[in-house]
């Protein structure tokens, strides 16, 4: 009994210490976002456009908020802000102020010591810098919070993803199949580019059955928010279709219809020239009407997202001619980077060489990594 009197004083005493500690230890730090409707969030403010704001929080992930909805934001540490009208982010801290205001608060001069004055006599210390003051000014002149490159000026941004897909299968019948695409994008405020290159190869009975690669890419130039200035060039091969190689060079103009944290939606056009080798046909060159279209959406559920890639060539010596290639499917994150994704794959060419089908139609379910 004595023995079980001390154990449950020693529990009683553990117990009082670890609530002591966290009364002393205080609230975890975070930051603050008060909507218009009353609403307080805790967690970290990840970045904000003129049109959205995304807050990452413990019980829901990622949020991304309307900017209209947002009262006041505070932050725990200095984040990039980019005022409006400016053209250079600065570490600030963010903090309270009235309503549709916020106080703005350099970061700490301890971090970055002022060096010594030249003058300065030898052996006496510099005087140490003066902190810039706190400035209070509207929520509206904060242009961004952590903008991107693209969005500030100030470096380029990358991404990129690439995607297996793959069959082994031996038994009553043989086959195998591999296919492999990757896409590589930087962006900077004024310019972007994108490079695709996709493989397929299939055997089937000790038989090859399917056998192509493309490689493509466009560089496109900023001439407003909106509008943009492009060149772009692809190199195929496709054994089945009769296609030793096709190559496409042109250049056009697009425009970026939407470009934010859920959609994307750009369209180009354009002159192309198309140079095509035939393996058994006769070759072909042409001048081409060149089209492009690029859509992302995603959804709320899981965050999946729905995407669709078109690229066409319009024959202008022979419109009864058209030459169209696209991607559309599902991708759906599941663990740090990795996706499963749903594809089809279409190819068509309204005059296919002699023997050849028009239609190319590819469906894959495939693993990918996204970074």
């Amino acid at each position: 009994m004595p023995a079980l009197r001390l154990a449950g004083s020693f529990a009683s005493s553990l117990a009082s210490i670890v609530a002591a500690c966290a009364l002393l230890a205080g609230p975890a730090h975070a930051d603050t976002l008060t909507l218009h409707n009353g609403d307080r969030l805790t967690g970290r403010v990840l970045h904000m456009s003129p049109s959205t704001l995304t807050f990452e929080t413990t019980w829901a992930g990622e949020l991304r908020i309307p900017r209209y909805e947002v009262r006041a934001i505070e932050t725990d540490k200095p984040v990039g802000v980019l005022r409006e009208r400016s053209n250079r982010t600065e570490a600030m801290t963010i903090g309270p102020a009235a309503p549709g205001q916020v106080t703005l608060s350099p970061e700490s001069a301890e971090r970055e010591p002022a060096a010594p004055p030249e003058a300065a006599p030898p052996g006496v210390p510099a005087p140490a810098a003066a902190p810039q003051p706190a400035e209070t000014l509207p929520l509206a002149r904060v242009r961004y919070i952590n903008p991107k490159p693209e969005e500030s000026g100030e470096g380029v941004s990358y991404e990129g993803r690439l995607t297996l897909s793959g069959a082994f299968v031996r038994g009553n019948s043989n086959g195998d199949r591999a296919y492999a695409e990757g896409d590589l994008g930087a962006r900077a405020l004024d310019w972007r580019y994108a490079l695709n290159a996709k493989l397929r190869h299939e055997r089937a009975d000790q038989a090859t059955s399917a056998s192509n690669w493309l490689v493509g890419g466009n560089f496109d130039r900023f001439l407003d928010d909106r509008r943009f200035a492009y060149v772009r060039g692809s190199l195929e091969r496709d054994r089945f279709r009769d296609i030793a190689s096709r190559a496409a060079v042109g250049a056009g103009v697009g425009l970026q219809v939407v470009q934010t944290g859920r959609a994307k939606l750009s369209v180009r056009g354009g002159l192309d020239a198309i140079d095509v080798r035939r393996i058994a046909g006769a070759d072909e060159s042409w001048p081409a009407l060149g089209w492009g279209a690029n859509l992302g959406y995603r959804l709320d559920t899981w965050s999946a997202e729905l995407f669709h890639d078109q690229q066409g060539f319009l024959n202008l010596d022979d419109l009864s001619q058209v030459t169209l290639r696209s991607r559309s499917g599902l991708r759906l994150p599941f663990a740090s980077g990795l996706t499963a994704s749903l594809q089809l794959n279409l190819d068509w060419d309204s005059q296919p060489a002699p023997g050849r089908r028009g239609t190319d139609a590819t469906w894959l379910v495939g693993l990918g990594y996204a970074w």
